[in-house]
């Protein structure tokens, strides 16, 4: 899971960065050669947006949801082996580690794609500046986020790969090649 997380992460940093480039060379092409020049560019810049959003829900969400999952599944696992307390209190740190992180990205990055919409149709408003500092905070954010979340991920495999040793050692060890009773 930590692999697919982390080429999702890398794609969504290049998605942010374009979204960045666009959003920059609509503003310069706009100033320079007028609005009706800027209209392409800024289609672009508004699906790009739309997609971003929805692109850092599904990442962040995939993850909780992955925490969840294997959360109940050690849980188990920690019942049949007698570490129920243990394996509890290991993956609720996970969880710990990552909900706040992976809830606050998907508000901000939301936020600023409502906002960048909202700085087109009511350019007298003067929101543009709110779009472009909740964009770069919602960048930072991210970044934070997929570090913390890459890391949870990692260590959540090793914990998975702990119980499997585990089962297969003290459990059910003729159900996996070993020696029959």
């Amino acid at each position: 899971m930590h692999r697919i997380f982390a080429g999702l992460a890398a794609w969504t940093v290049l998605v942010f960065l374009a979204e960045f480039a666009i959003g920059i060379a609509v503003s310069v092409v706009a100033r320079s050669k007028g609005v009706e020049w800027a209209q392409g560019l800024f289609t672009w810049h508004m699906l790009g947006g739309v997609f971003l959003g929805t692109l850092v829900c599904i990442i962040h969400i995939m993850t909780m949801f992955h925490f969840i999952g294997s959360g109940k599944e050690l849980k188990e696992a920690g019942e049949v082996l007698g570490e129920a307390n243990e394996m509890a209190a290991r993956v609720r740190r996970f969880k710990v580690q990552t909900s706040g992180i992976a809830t606050l990205a998907p508000v901000l990055t939301g936020a600023a794609v409502i906002l960048g919409g909202m700085a087109h149709m009511r350019p007298e408003w003067g929101l543009g500046w709110i779009h472009w500092a909740l964009g770069l905070a919602a960048l930072a954010v991210n970044l934070v986020a997929f570090h913390v979340e890459y890391r949870a991920l990692k260590a959540n495999l090793d914990l998975i790969q702990e119980v499997d040793r585990k089962l297969r050692r003290d459990v059910a060890p003729a159900l996996f090649g070993g020696p029959r009773p």
